[in-house]
């Protein structure tokens, strides 16, 4: 029976420390679902020009408003032209996930036949009450 009160008495300040070491150093590196928060990198993606006839699509990508990246998708020929790069930029991006993803805008304004890819997209922020 005096064991057993030692014990208790010793188990006290362990699971304290414990609980102090999770709430004060490991909780704070958890995030805490619900919250997420959005930071732009500086990179913008453009597409000043579409050609529906030919099915083809020019999509700029710009760092702090300065060109980077200059690319050209043919649909028709699936051929995709690269001047620039994004790599040099201080986000350490990768050129070929914006090659894909514009190839794959490209694809989508020729099927759905959007000559003017910005209007297209501003008529769902103005759709938007918030």
């Amino acid at each position: 029976m005096g064991g057993s009160l030692v014990l208790k008495i010793l188990l006290i300040p362990i699971v304290g420390s414990g609980l102090y070491i999770t709430f004060k150093y490991i909780r704070p590196k958890v995030p805490i679902p619900g919250f997420t928060v959005y930071k732009s990198s500086g990179i913008t993606v453009d597409y000043p020009f579409v050609d529906l006839e030919n099915k083809e699509v020019i999509g700029t990508v710009s760092f702090k408003d300065k060109k980077i990246m200059k690319v050209i998708v043919n649909v028709q020929s699936n051929l995709v032209y690269v001047e620039g790069s994004v790599e040099n930029t201080s986000k350490g991006e990768n050129d070929s996930d914006y090659m894909d993803t514009i190839k794959n805008e490209a694809e989508f304004f020729i099927i759905n036949k959007i000559s003017n890819p910005k209007k297209y997209y501003e008529q769902f922020l103005e759709a938007d009450p918030s």
